[in-house]
């Protein structure tokens, strides 16, 4: 006895939670055409799909609670000229799924790489003699993992301070160095971990007269890792002005 294949479109939620003050990425959802075929049928027709636009690292939970079945499988795929209805995702579950779990009407996926993604929900209904098919769409944009410093100048024995603005997902592990001419070719780095503000100062020791040049050596956020340095600020330090007599003094 064969099944019918029913094809869904509007019996699915999503979720993405946010924790521990950490920016989580903008998903955006819209209706798209996806050529799905149907081989109970042996048919092309053209569904509505939905359209999610996600952040690499974001993590989407599924549900489907609304669906009867007595049991659900997920599969992610990255090609898109498969036979959804009967091949088998081409990305490792184990993976990109939550604790391996990628049975079940709720699923949390973890979107490890950026890339187009094509999200199979199958659902049988041994009762009723069905298999209930969900396709969804997701693009996984990746936030470039970047520094950005503005230096300063000021006079001989005030405080430098260098702005550092970061883009990514924090919290921040990085190293930033500074050298001073001054001083030769002496580099200091110093390390900043569990950094959790992408803008923030940092205030550096009593420099020499001089350019002293300030950059981030390497940055490591909560999914990827930039060890390009930097464009290098520039903190200049004047000498102090020598006071002098306006007038002569007489004798």
């Amino acid at each position: 006895m064969s099944c019918n294949l029913n094809i869904l479109l509007d019996s699915f939620n999503f979720s993405s939670p946010v924790g521990g003050g950490v920016k989580r990425g903008l998903i955006k959802g819209s209706l798209l055409l996806l050529l799905v075929i149907q081989t109970v049928a042996t048919a092309m027709a053209q569904k509505p799909l939905l359209y999610f636009e996600v952040e690499k690292c974001e993590t989407l939970e599924f549900s489907v609670h609304n669906i009867p079945g007595d049991r659900y499988t997920w599969d992610i795929y990255r090609d898109s000229t498969v036979n959804y209805a009967t091949e088998k995702g081409d990305v490792d579950p184990v993976t990109y799924f939550e604790n391996s779990n990628y049975q079940g009407p709720t699923v949390r996926i973890n979107w490890l790489d950026a890339g187009r993604y094509f999200v199979r929900l199958m659902v049988w209904d041994e009762v009723n003699c069905t298999n209930n098919l969900l396709v969804y769409l997701v693009d996984v944009r990746e936030t470039p993992l970047m520094a950005e410093l503005t230096g300063d100048s000021l006079c001989y024995g005030e405080l430098a301070v260098v702005k550092i603005v970061l883009t990514g997902r924090g919290p921040f592990d990085l190293t930033y160095t500074y050298v001073s001419n001054g001083n030769g070719t002496n580099e200091v780095n110093v390390n900043l971990v569990g950094q959790v503000e992408e803008e923030f100062t940092v205030a550096l020791p009593p420099l020499p007269v001089g350019i002293t040049e300030v950059w981030v050596q390497q940055i490591i956020d909560e999914c990827t890792e930039n060890l390009v340095p930097s464009e290098r600020a520039r903190v200049i330090i004047f000498p102090k002005p020598v006071q002098s007599r306006i007038y002569p003094v007489s004798n």
